[in-house]
């Protein structure tokens, strides 16, 4: 199968903490994957820099087999990579 979303070496900082060091995953058409910690881990760091709602210290990601440049959720959308949220977000214009 094709891989659809390729994401390599994301690290976040936030001054002192490191949320995310040197995450990669591809993900293929049709599969569903599960991403699973403890609380502080870094799951939703993860989630949110790769729907650009926030942006890494470093990394690469493409999108079937397109290099991606993401600026916010609007082009994360466009390029086919939705987000369902845990809790209810009031939506924004």
């Amino acid at each position: 199968m094709d891989i659809v979303l390729s994401a390599i070496g994301i690290d976040k900082s936030y001054t002192r903490v490191h949320a995310n060091v040197n995450v990669s995953l591809d993900i293929r058409e049709g599969e569903i994957h599960a991403v699973l910690g403890e609380n502080g881990a870094g799951k939703s760091t993860l989630m949110r820099i790769l729907y650009a709602w926030r942006f890494p210290t470093a990394a690469r990601s493409s999108c079937m087999a397109v290099r991606l440049v993401l600026s916010s959720p609007r082009d994360a959308i466009r390029a086919g990579i939705g987000m369902v949220h845990q809790h209810f977000m009031p939506c924004r214009p």
